[in-house]
């Protein structure tokens, strides 16, 4: 296998001065706060792939001082000697370990006809948060004509149809100008015939294309947001306008761009403008739908593919937002090296959350710095993983101050989660009022008797021996009929079901939470040690993993 991304080497362009970043093969999650260079990484990334089907000129511009359309870095352009602007990705073969680097810069178009690139741009998907605001950005009196933003944010990426590209054959004919060279007879006629064989070209492909997406997008919406509908809600992408052409000469010709309308039906019923009918959540989920089923249907076989997401869920609300890692989690976008782009810090923890054990998978990075005076990527660890390194280096205050962060943020987060209990604007919860509402939360879905009598406080080594590990007992019993044999089995299948699953983690949470609670203003609270180091350390120690356990029980 040819082609995960290995690193990413970035020179005087846009936001950056001199920037490095190892993947080594691994996914990224980035946080940046506005900026700190986090969307010019997205169009680094973007300018880099789509220059594999750019003319050279095209490419050398963004890197030309004199060009107008140049995306230098203003303050290294400054400089005496200024760097020269490049971008350069190295990919990795897998199966070899030997690397390769690609570089684009003014004198160097070094992805043009190489197959990996090629292959590449068109495997790889970018979104932005733009495609949501575009999606729902319709007054009340207007069609939901999505077709301005499924030419620039899906057509780039759609699949070749019989040895052409789609997003090339609407680039040849967008312009509506058939004939841009002026020319007259039968020259010009052919000019005229040549524009209208194209635009039929394109009118054939494009209502297949979109079929195909309408059809994902109910697959997508069915699978991972429909659940909660109270009525069955069916969508529909359709070409409602082709686009065409109509004249032979430069005083009648007429260009007509497509129109494509998004409408949906709830039980059979069409909502034919769903901006007049639908919640900006609802209408979330739908744009969420379309545009990953557009990835989906795209899918090119290629050795590097990327997913970046720039503040893809800026717009979203919290409960949208976590679905959409749910489904960039799973298994739906396995074969994508994903690249997510955020300002959002509490997005950015949750993601990392969620990541939970497949962490050494990722890369997880913080921009800090500026355009001016550089930026650069560093390596964001969560407050237990912060805790840990300072336990090690014996910084035992700013241990246990991480510690105790770690046990707010996770407290706090079930509470919000799991129990959908958000505080009110201006309302706080201590730490002790969070976790003594997580083990209420979890004692309530406990019979509490059952609790207290045949759970509390049974070793693990002896839940089995509760229950009887075997019916022998009813096979032999002659006063029961086999009806009433098969219900009691029935009954104790279920009760064993119940002794030994859900109710042990919650009696075993319930245990962590008591724990914590106790230990919380001696061991996480450094000022009720003076200086007594290695008793402090010792308890320091515990505590962490009494915490490491409480983040794994209330993820």
């Amino acid at each position: 296998m040819i082609g995960c991304l290995h690193s990413i080497n970035i020179k005087n362009f846009k936001a950056f001065r001199d920037f490095q970043l190892n993947l080594e093969g691994r996914h990224l999650l980035v946080y940046g706060a506005n900026g700190s260079g986090k969307s010019s990484l997205y169009w680094a990334l973007y300018t880099f792939l789509q220059s594999a089907q750019k003319d050279t000129s095209d490419v050398a511009k963004y890197f030309d001082l004199v060009n107008p359309q140049n995306l230098l870095n203003i303050h290294e352009q400054g400089e005496v000697t200024p760097k020269p602007g490049a971008i350069a990705l190295t990919l990795r073969n897998l199966a070899t370990k030997v690397d390769t680097t690609y570089r684009i810069d003014q004198m160097d178009h070094g992805t043009k006809a190489q197959p990996v690139i090629t292959k590449g741009d068109l495997a790889s998907d970018f979104i932005t948060y733009r495609f949501f605001f575009g999606f729902s950005d319709f007054r009340n009196s207007e069609k939901f004509n999505i077709w301005p933003l499924f030419e620039k944010e899906i057509l780039p990426f759609c699949v070749s149809t019989g040895g052409t590209i789609p997003f090339e054959s609407w680039n040849a004919i967008k312009a509506g100008n058939p004939n841009p060279r002026n020319l007259v007879g039968f020259a010009g006629s052919d000019a005229y015939s040549a524009f209208r064989r194209k635009v039929v070209g394109f009118a054939t492909v494009l209502p297949g294309i979109i079929d195909s997406i309408s059809r994902e997008s109910q697959k997508f919406y069915d699978k991972y947001f429909a659940k909660d509908d109270p009525a069955n809600i069916t969508l529909k992408l359709a070409v409602t306008t082709k686009p065409s052409v109509s004249g032979s000469s430069k005083k009648n010709f007429k260009f007509t761009e497509p129109i494509i309308e998004f409408g949906i039906q709830i039980d059979g019923e069409t909502i034919n403008k769903p901006q007049t009918f639908l919640n900006e959540a609802k209408l979330s989920q739908f744009a969420l739908s379309v545009r990953f089923a557009a990835s989906l249907v795209n899918l090119h076989e290629s050795d590097l593919k990327l997913l970046v997401l720039d503040d893809l869920l800026v717009s979203l609300d919290l409960s949208n937002r976590m679905k959409v890692v749910e489904i960039l989690l799973s298994e739906t976008f396995d074969n994508y090296q994903k690249i997510i782009l955020t300002h959002d810090l509490g997005f950015f923890r949750e993601f990392r959350r969620m990541i939970g054990d497949d962490v050494e998978n990722w890369c997880l990075r913080s921009l800090t710095g500026n355009a001016k005076d550089g930026i650069r990527a560093k390596e964001s660890k969560s407050p237990i993983e912060k805790a840990r390194d300072y336990i090690n280096g014996h910084d035992l205050e700013e241990a246990a101050f991480q510690l105790r962060k770690s046990a707010e943020e996770t407290a706090k987060r079930y509470r919000r989660f799991a129990m959908k209990d958000t505080p009110c604007p201006g309302e706080f919860h201590s730490l002790t009022e969070d976790l003594k509402a997580a083990r209420n939360y979890l004692l309530q879905q406990l019979p509490l008797i059952l609790y207290h009598q045949a759970i509390s406080g049974v070793p693990e080594n002896h839940r089995d021996k509760i229950m009887c590990a075997t019916d022998d007992d009813l096979d032999v019993d002659t006063s029961l009929d086999a009806t009433t044999k098969g219900k009691i089995k029935c009954q104790r299948r279920r009760l064993r079901q119940f002794l030994t699953q859900t109710p042990w983690q919650h009696a075993q949470t319930i245990e962590i939470l008591d724990a914590v609670i106790r230990m919380k203003d001696r061991v996480l609270n450094p000022a009720a040690h003076w200086g007594d180091a290695p008793l402090y350390e010792a308890e320091l120690r515990k505590a962490f993993t009494l915490i490491e356990r409480l983040e794994t029980c209330l993820k």
